[in-house]
């Protein structure tokens, strides 16, 4: 089960940035999220859904250190979007330890104002590049070390009858390739805050993300690295709370965890995240 631990990794860290930005940027207005992630799994499931734990005791953990931004480049209409995580990866056993400090998957792409629909919701899309900064030379692995292309169509909005200054939602999709010959993956993202008080707000949200393609290798040093191989060909169901606190309207700092509540072929993660939001 080892050689499946990874690919949580790049789950995550494709899905945290969801929460962060759900409007376009005005025009002079930058957003910044640093944030702080950790994920562990000592076990996971087959492709018959049957779970194992890893051998000899085994476990792996990641803490995420990332920096999202963006910024108008026609604004309300157009904004320059950017993820740049930094990973400290540990893979353990009775028999074996293996660390790995470096950059990830660093993703470049624009956001943009497609439909207003109604009077409280937006049609947007997204296109995104990944740009995997780091070698295949060392494990446990960070990624594919492939690059990729995202495609993605977003709605987001305020529900009326929780009132619109109270509230905000968004349902996304989006289509992810690697190259050469992939593998695709599919993601469907929701998620639903409530302002409770006028500075504190909870937000949940849940993702699917299904995975096809076939099984390949990369290369490295196996004697390093606990991971030669790659599983392409998994499911995961993912929830996520997070709780935060607005000490101004351009500052804000959110905390909380992630849980899988279903997977195949795959680790059964789970962690905390915090992040902040900062407007300048």
């Amino acid at each position: 089960m080892q050689n499946k631990i990874v690919l949580l990794f790049l789950f995550l860290n494709a899905c945290l940035c969801n929460a962060q930005n759900p409007w376009l940027q005005s025009k002079g207005k930058v957003l910044l999220s640093p944030s702080i992630s950790h994920y562990y799994t000592d076990s996971g499931r087959d492709e018959y859904g049957n779970k194992s734990d890893f051998s000899e005791n085994g476990f792996y953990e990641n803490y995420v250190y990332k920096l999202y931004l963006a910024a108008p480049i026609v604004a309300n209409k157009l904004s320059l979007v950017a993820n740049v995580p930094y990973v400290k990866s540990t893979y353990q056993n009775d028999t074996y330890f293996s660390e790995n400090n470096e950059l990830g998957d660093v993703e470049v792409g624009v956001k943009m104002h497609l439909k207003k629909i109604g009077e409280y919701h937006y049609l947007m899309g997204g296109l995104n590049t990944v740009i995997p900064m780091y070698n295949n030379d060392k494990g446990p692995y960070v990624g594919f070390d492939k690059f990729g292309t995202e495609l993605s169509v977003n709605i987001s909005g305020n529900f009326e009858w929780m009132n619109v200054n109270k509230n905000y939602h968004q349902l996304e999709f989006g289509v992810k390739t690697f190259f050469a010959n992939g593998p695709y993956q599919f993601k469907l993202y929701g998620s639903q805050a409530y302002r409770i008080t006028n500075k504190f707000l909870v937000l949940g949200s849940a993702t699917i993300l299904l995975s096809r393609g076939d099984d390949f290798s990369v290369s490295g040093d196996e004697s390093t690295i606990v991971n030669p191989d790659f599983i392409a060909d998994f499911d995961i169901i993912k929830t996520t709370v997070n709780f935060g606190y607005e000490f101004s309207p351009k500052f804000a700092i959110y905390a909380g965890g992630f849980t899988d509540v279903w997977n195949r072929n795959i680790s059964i993660g789970r962690g905390w995240q915090v992040f902040s939001v900062i407007k300048l």
